[in-house]
Parts: C-alpha cells; sequence; structure tokens
C-alpha cells in the first residue's frame, strides 16, 4: 500500500475526533462565547458550566483545526466559524450540526443494525418523544434547503394561479420558494402536529403565510384531497419509506391533483450500480441507523413508481449540479 492511500485511510479513520468536537461546540453554544474580543477557557467553562481543563483541552483543538484562533491565552472565532457556525449569522448552519449530534447515538448503533436489520432509535420516536431532536431536525433541515428549494421552484416554473401540497414539508422551505416566485400561487404544508408547531414559528414574519396553511396529519393516513392541487411535492420524504408506502403516496398525489397537475419528487438518488454518488450510498447507510424502511433509490425505481401511479411526461433535472451532495427532481404529470 503506498503511503499517501495509508494516510488517506487514517485520516478517515479519525475523522470522527474532528466532526464531534464540532458538534459538541455548536450544541454547548461555545462559539457565541468566542466573538470579537474572545474569551479564555476559564471564562468560557464558567459560563457553560463545565470543566475548566476539560474545557481548556476542548478549546485548543477547535483552535488546532481552524474553527477558533487563539492568542495570548484568548480564544476567537475564525471568520469561517463567524460566518456559519454563530446563531446571529444569517447563514448558521448550526441547526443542522445539533441535529448531526443527536443522530450520533443511532451511527453508534450500526453493528447493531446491521445484525437485525431494526434502528435502535427509530426516527418517528426520535420526532415525538425528543424536542431537542425535533427542533434541531427541522431548523436544520430548513437551513440546507433554501438553495436547493429555489431552483427547484424556478426549474418548474409554474406561473398561474394554483396551490401546492408540500408532503411532509418539514420547515416549509420547499413550499415557501414556490410561493415566493409565484404570487399567485397558495401553499398547504402537511407534516405532523409536533413538526407544525416548529414550522409556524419559522414564518412568523415571512409576507408568504398569507398564502399558506398548515394541515396538521400523518401522510400515511392523512387524505391529499380530490382534483385540489396542481403540485405536490415530496421532498426528502421518499428515503424514509420502503418502496410500497412510496408507490402508495404517488397514488394519493395522483388522487390529488387536477388534470395537467404535476407531482415532484426530490431526494438523493443512486446510479444502478447502487454506489454512486458516494453521499447517497453513505446516506442510505443514513436511513438504515434510524428508520425502519427507508434507504436511498434510483431514478429507475422512481420512475417506476411514478408511471405504477398513472403518471406520464416524466422529465429528470440535477439540483445543486456539482456539489458533493447534489440531489435530484423527477416531474410526472397527470394527464
Amino acid at each position: 500500500m503506498k503511503n499517501n492511500e495509508k494516510e488517506k485511510i487514517g485520516k478517515l479513520i479519525l475523522g470522527y475526533r474532528k466532526a464531534k468536537i464540532l458538534f459538541v461546540a455548536v450544541s454547548l453554544g461555545v462559539f457565541s462565547l468566542t466573538r470579537e474580543a474572545g474569551s479564555g477557557f476559564r471564562r468560557v467553562a464558567r459560563l457553560l458550566g463545565v470543566n475548566q481543563r476539560a474545557m481548556e483541552i476542548f478549546l485548543d483543538a477547535l483552535a488546532a483545526t481552524g474553527f477558533l484562533e487563539k492568542k495570548s491565552g484568548f480564544y476567537r472565532n475564525t471568520e469561517i466559524t463567524g460566518r456559519f457556525l454563530v446563531p446571529e449569522s444569517p447563514e448558521y448552519l448550526g441547526h443542522n450540526l445539533i441535529y448531526q449530534n443527536i443522530i450520533w447515538d443511532a451511527w453508534s448503533g450500526l453493528e447493531e443494525v446491521l445484525k437485525t436489520g431494526k434502528p435502535r432509535f427509530p426516527l418517528r420516536s426520535l420526532l415525538s418523544e425528543r424536542e431537542d431532536f425535533l427542533r434541531g431536525y427541522i431548523r436544520g433541515m430548513g437551513d440546507i434547503a433554501v438553495k436547493p428549494a429555489a431552483e427547484i421552484a424556478e426549474i418548474i416554473g409554474f406561473s398561474g394561479p394554483g396551490k401546492i401540497l408540500d408532503v411532509g414539508g418539514g420547515p416549509g422551505a420547499y413550499a415557501a420558494a414556490f410561493l415566493k416566485r409565484n404570487k399567485n400561487l397558495r401553499g398547504v404544508i402537511l407534516d405532523l402536529p409536533e413538526t407544525l408547531g416548529i414550522t409556524r414559528g419559522l414564518f412568523k414574519k415571512d409576507p408568504v403565510l398569507e398564502r399558506l396553511s398548515f394541515q396538521e396529519g400523518d401522510y400515511h393516513k392523512t387524505f391529499f384531497g380530490k382534483n385540489k392541487y396542481d403540485i405536490v411535492l415530496f421532498s426528502n420524504v421518499t428515503h424514509d419509506e420502503g418502496p410500497e408506502e412510496n408507490l402508495a403516496l404517488f397514488r394519493k398525489a395522483f388522487s390529488a391533483l387536477r388534470r395537467g397537475g404535476r407531482v415532484i419528487a426530490h431526494d438523493f438518488m443512486l446510479d444502478e450500480t447502487g454506489t454512486s454518488p458516494e453521499f447517497a450510498a453513505l446516506f442510505s447507510v443514513h436511513m438504515l441507523v434510524y428508520t425502519n424502511k427507508g434507504r436511498v433509490y434510483s431514478e429507475k425505481e422512481y420512475g417506476k413508481w411514478i408511471k405504477k401511479a398513472g403518471f406520464t411526461a416524466l422529465f429528470s433535472r440535477e439540483i445543486c449540479r456539482g456539489s458533493d451532495n447534489s440531489s435530484r427532481i423527477i416531474v410526472g404529470k397527470k394527464p
């Protein structure tokens, strides 16, 4: 084995260390205490109620990895930290990191999941039983959805008056993107009551709220309506479910759409080998460790379900092309 190949494996093996200290720093709110003039480790430890010795070691590691600068015993945020990891920043990504920190325990049970095929921490249980997980999950999904949501709304280009149903819409970023692009469109976000409790708060000051409504329910059990919508969107929903459940969802969408209406499936998708892109293959394991039936599917599988549900005129587009975590949409039309 060549030295550079060995080093690559070594970095991969130890990569969890960098990830974990970053997750914990954001979860504790460290970076809110190390802004501007900075802070000493004793002050940070006192304000967070943690051990001083431990905090000094921890802050030094954050400085070593480039998230803090250390000078004369004081720690201060670097530019990238101030931009993405401080809650007051408009580009804050911390909610997603808090979610990743909570899901850490699910990944720790991977070996057990491989033996049993069942998650130790099912997503539905986490959403209903842990408010901290629910808050981090929903807000984190909202943070990373802004760019792909705007791109999808632009590709679809719906311009007339109409109505969109965002199934399992979570933070509502996708429905909002469509409504911001088209002032004649109204939207409905369908999700669990506890989820929508957070979603409503995210839209308190958003002008699209007057054209947006919230429908509480489980998308497996809730009736979507009949001939009611012009667009039904499933964004990052189908990877939580098994093939039978996904087919059932597309059939419900078909019934809910008016003639000429469109269904949009947006998700990470694998190629025919199931091994590429790398992000999608790893995300499929992510689904394995905390859903009962979920995984990442191929474009061909989506096409099969959508056609079987009755849709025609399918087309597909890559979203956020060129990024490591690009996704795809598959769009079908109700004849």
